[in-house]
């Protein structure tokens, strides 16, 4: 029953009034009860409006208070320090193909470095799946250089061994895919040649997901990684 159907009954009720005063009086009675419904009905509406009023404002502070606070960002500086650009980093960007040679350049480096130092030897481990997906052949293909003999474990290679890497190029083939040359040096641990300097490369095939988080931001700035990828001696 609505607020104008309780006063309309008010209204007719009124209007029917005798002058039997036993009539009048069951008829009082029922005016009373009727006004002690209509008092109770006024107040569940109010209620159920105070109600959602305040769903309504619980709701609304749960979606504010999950939205993030902290905006990450990239800045680009200059030799000098002085900032040439800023961007968003959870926002999609076109990327400096100069940073990503320098990431490519960086995972050839990471993956094929061998030291002494098991501290750095590790780092440049975790560097190296920072840029690789668990579910891309590139991960599966990682896992068994790294952890398969002792001619490719890093681990293995430097109980009798050290591996130094020097980038000479980075060059885009398509938009997804990157050919890296390099050189590598191969000395025992009293610093003489094991064998001549050996011409590398690889061809690297990637793609982007933005990062989502700051662990993300920190390791992989720019959300890229290797799909696949395939290196080898160069004559």
């Amino acid at each position: 029953m609505g607020l104008k159907d309780i006063f309309r009954v008010r209204e007719k009720a009124d209007r029917e009034m005798t002058e039997n005063p036993y009539l009048n009086a069951r008829k009082q009675w029922n005016f009373i009860m009727g006004d002690m419904v209509s008092s109770r009905l006024l107040w569940q509406w109010a209620g159920m409006t105070g109600l959602l009023i305040g769903l309504g404002g619980v709701g609304g502070m749960i979606y504010l208070g999950s939205q993030s606070k902290f905006i990450p960002y990239i800045v680009e500086v200059n030799k000098l320090g002085e900032t040439v650009a800023v961007a968003r980093a959870d926002q999609p960007q076109a990327t400096d193909e100069r940073i990503v040679r320098a990431m490519l350049g960086s995972f050839i480096g990471n993956a094929r470095t061998v030291t002494t130092d098991i501290a750095l030897q590790r780092k440049y481990v975790l560097n190296t799946y920072a840029m690789l997906n668990p579910k891309d052949a590139a991960a599966a293909k990682m896992n068994e250089w790294l952890n398969g003999t002792p001619e490719s474990s890093p681990f293995k290679r430097a109980e009798k061994e050290l591996v130094s890497v020097e980038i000479k190029s980075v060059l885009r083939q398509s938009d997804n895919s990157w050919q890296v040359d390099w050189v590598e040096t191969t000395r025992a641990h009293d610093g003489k040649l094991l064998k001549p300097p050996q011409n590398m490369r690889a061809l690297l095939n990637i793609y982007y997901v933005p990062p989502t988080t700051e662990q993300q931001i920190i390791v992989n700035p720019i959300g890229m990684f290797i799909r696949d990828f395939s290196w080898s001696n160069e004559l």
